[in-house]
């Protein structure tokens, strides 16, 4: 009964010794690889729970060769999830595509170079490549080519999405939300001579894009002002041909954005413009209605801000606007009420008539048309029918250009539309 006790103290304490170098591994496999400090105590915290033990010399001995080779293993963990590339050059093996060779025991018994690097340079010799069995050795090896190649795909995936996002989120907003490629990661992908090639390409894009950002406020004179100063002379150097470029392509940017959606430009440069059409697309808790007031509103600050920035010819509704309105008035769940008021509201925004037929364009371009019905109220107003081919629906503009106070309650319009045209 003494010997079965004895022995059941002792796989007890066995048991808790096994688990705090389980627990000592795990802390060495979060810990700093490159710290060679707070892995020689924790290896050394591993030996003294050895020797509390009391085992016999030979079973000692073996028992101090599994943690070392636990610790080091560990360690090598850590290594990898920071450095894979790093780890199997310590282990003579090349990355992922590259010619590679099992590590001879020659070479896992010394210091390599690397290792003294990485490991520190006075590191005793359990804490060498020597402590890790070739089994070992072998799946640390596979561990790294897994870990290698993972981080190619996900530097590859940052740099497509980098490069086809980047640019024109810096030029709307001045920075980009998603992971910036480095010029490591276009060497690990592409090469060292390939990939730097590549970057400076890239790099190039990013201060386009933040040159686009700066001339966000500038009117189009002074941006083409900024290109003519920018011009390189005769005799000009690199520096100055290729930031001449960088300008040019960034004005051309911001021209573009410009003429592509001029009303929606403004509203993401100027938050008042922003604030104006937020509050006119808000519709009144009670009535379920806009405040035809802020749609005059709205109107009137985005071609002033249009115009400030020399916009010829200034779009009054930005495009998600006249997007979300050809959904509304294609709804047939919203109450014809709700769509006449808000067709009202919007032709009564502004008075200019420049402004209004440009508006009335916006909307037909948007497929917003009534049936040829017209109610009398409109025909008086306008002292005429619209025109229109035979069978040819009649647009918004033909229907609705009436003065303001007149009946839309026959201004019909069709279900949602397909979509915007390119030049909306």
């Amino acid at each position: 009964m003494a010997a079965r006790q004895l022995q059941r103290r002792k796989d007890y304490e066995q048991a808790e010794v096994d688990t705090a170098l389980k627990t000592s591994a795990i802390a060495i496999g979060n810990a700093n690889p490159d710290d060679h400090a707070t892995f020689e105590a924790a290896r050394q915290q591993g030996l003294d729970l050895i020797d509390k033990m009391g085992l016999d010399p030979g079973i000692r001995q073996q028992k101090v060769k599994d943690w070392f080779g636990t610790a080091a293993k560990a360690r090598f963990d850590a290594l990898i999830a920071r450095d894979p590339k790093r780890a199997l050059e310590m282990f003579g093996a090349g990355a992922p595509g590259e010619s590679s060779s099992k590590p001879s025991d020659d070479h896992l018994g010394k210091k390599t170079p690397d290792e003294e690097k990485a490991f520190g340079g006075n590191a005793p010799a359990p804490g060498r490549l020597a402590d890790l069995s070739p089994d070992d050795v072998q799946q640390l090896i596979a561990h790294a080519h897994v870990a290698t190649t993972a981080q190619l795909i996900e530097a590859r995936t940052n740099i497509a999405l980098a490069s086809q996002n980047a640019l024109g989120a810096i030029a709307k907003t001045g920075s980009y939300s998603g992971n910036m490629p480095g010029p490591a990661d276009f060497a690990g992908v592409y090469g060292t001579q390939e990939g730097g090639k590549h970057y400076r390409d890239f790099a190039r894009k990013i201060d386009v894009g933040r040159q686009a950002f700066d001339m966000r406020t500038m009117p189009n004179q002074a941006i083409h002002a900024a290109l003519r100063d920018a011009e390189p002379g005769p005799g000009s150097s690199k520096e100055e041909q290729a930031g001449y470029q960088v300008t040019a392509a960034a004005a051309v940017k911001t021209l573009s954005m410009r003429r592509a959606d001029p009303a929606g430009y403004v509203r993401e440069v100027f938050p008042n413009v922003d604030a104006a059409w937020k509050a006119a697309a808000s519709p009144d808790k009670k009535s379920g209605t806009s405040d035809p007031a802020s749609y005059k509103w709205a109107v009137a600050v985005s071609v002033a801000a249009q115009r400030q920035l020399g916009i010829e010819t200034p779009q009054p509704l930005p495009r998600a606007v006249v997007e979300s309105l050809a959904d509304k008035f294609g709804n047939n769940n919203v109450p014809r009420a709700q769509k006449d008021i808000t067709l009202r509201d919007l032709l009564g925004a502004t008075l200019d008539l420049g402004v209004r037929e440009t508006l009335f364009r916006q909307l037909d371009q948007a497929g917003l048309s009534a049936p040829t019905q017209v109610d009398p109220i409109i025909t008086t107003a306008t002292g005429r029918l619209p025109s229109a081919p035979p069978g040819e629906p009649q647009s918004v503009s033909r229907i609705c250009a009436i003065p303001l106070g007149a009946s839309l309650s026959n201004c019909r319009l069709p279900p949602a539309r397909e979509r915007l045209p390119t030049g909306a």
